[in-house]
């Protein structure tokens, strides 16, 4: 198989229904990833020599974290995440507008850091949940 690969950006990055927050522009750094943790039990030995099989249980989280620019305009970033604060939200990523593929699901927004060093354009790490009970994000074609 040959090498394939992407630049990230130009992108988007939306927030809220139907995408109606656009913080693409404050984004330095986007990532959405999955952690498995497996839980598997011992088998049973039992007096006639035979076994209970072990059980094995799957679970995966999933986050979106990332770098963004602060923006505490009343109508910015921080200032959404923190009216939002705990609040369940649709999101909507495009890393690559070439790449014609986009990653779409739910987070559960934290509120954004305030300040930074000073004389500096402060930035804010952030890593939101995909809570339990929401569908797993998924990656497809951008219509």
């Amino acid at each position: 198989m040959a090498v394939n690969s992407y630049k990230m950006g130009p992108g988007t990055f939306k927030l809220g229904t139907a995408g109606a927050f656009d913080v693409s522009c404050q984004v330095t750094s986007l990532i959405v990833s999955c952690s498995e943790k497996v839980d598997s039990d011992d088998p049973i030995d039992v007096l006639c020599g035979e076994s209970i099989a072990g059980e094995e249980s799957v679970t995966r989280s999933w986050t979106v974290s990332g770098t963004l620019v602060q923006d505490i305009s009343a109508t910015g970033v921080v200032d959404y995440t923190w009216d939002n604060a705990g609040d369940t939200v649709t999101f909507e990523f495009i890393p690559n507008t070439v790449g014609a593929r986009k990653v779409t699901g739910e987070v559960r927004l934290v509120p954004l850091s305030v300040g930074g060093d000073v004389k500096s354009r402060p930035t804010s790490d952030f890593e939101w949940a995909i809570p339990s009970g929401s569908a797993d994000p998924v990656l497809a074609a951008v219509a």
